[in-house]
């Protein structure tokens, strides 16, 4: 009983303090850099399965807004890479377009977040390009490393269909996603 005391204490401690803290230095616009691994499945509605796997560098830009140690905005990302389907090299992932909403927790010089957006993918298979659209949501850690420039990391999960052909075949993906960030605020 006494453990569970403390536990209860320590934790409404933590709350109070929590509280007392302010997002004001996430306030404003960033842009940065990413450097991203991804690994995941890919599901033909003919049955056909295949694992991804691969890497991309890309670009984000975004705003936040902060309310105590509320901090929240958008985020715009662009990455370029090759993902493939393991044990097929003719499918490859060449981009993804994200749009995020981001909501977060300021705690000192880290902010906590997490986001939920849409994306947007091209890849392409036996030369030819085909597109594809869906959901993400995700989590990360952003760390001001000086009064403008962070450091992060970022785990988002998509998830991407599409009727990829004029047949009207149908693929859907899960591919998670984990990307270093370095950005600047201006």
């Amino acid at each position: 009983m006494k453990i569970l005391f403390t536990s209860i204490a320590a934790l409404a401690l933590t709350g109070t303090v929590a509280l007392a803290q302010d997002g004001s230095a996430w306030d404003g616009a960033y842009g940065g850099v990413t450097a991203s691994s991804h690994s995941g499945d890919m599901l033909y509605d003919d049955g056909g399965a295949f694992d991804l796997d691969g890497n991309s560098v890309g670009l984000i830009l975004g705003y936040n807004r902060s309310s105590g140690a509320l901090v929240y905005g958008g985020e715009l990302s662009y990455s370029d890479g090759d993902v493939e389907e393991v044990g097929n090299p003719g499918f490859l992932f060449t981009s993804f377009l994200d749009v995020k909403a981001r909501v977060g927790y300021a705690a000192g010089n880290a902010l906590i977040y997490g986001t939920i957006g849409a994306t947007s993918s091209r890849w392409t298979e036996s030369d030819e390009s085909f597109g594809g659209h869906g959901l993400l949501y995700g989590v990360g850690v952003d760390y001001l490393v000086s009064p403008t420039i962070f450091l992060g990391g970022e785990y988002v999960i998509r998830d991407i269909e599409s009727d990829w052909n004029t047949d009207g075949d149908t693929l859907d993906a899960d591919l998670g996603s984990l990307s270093l960030r370095l950005g600047m605020k201006f």
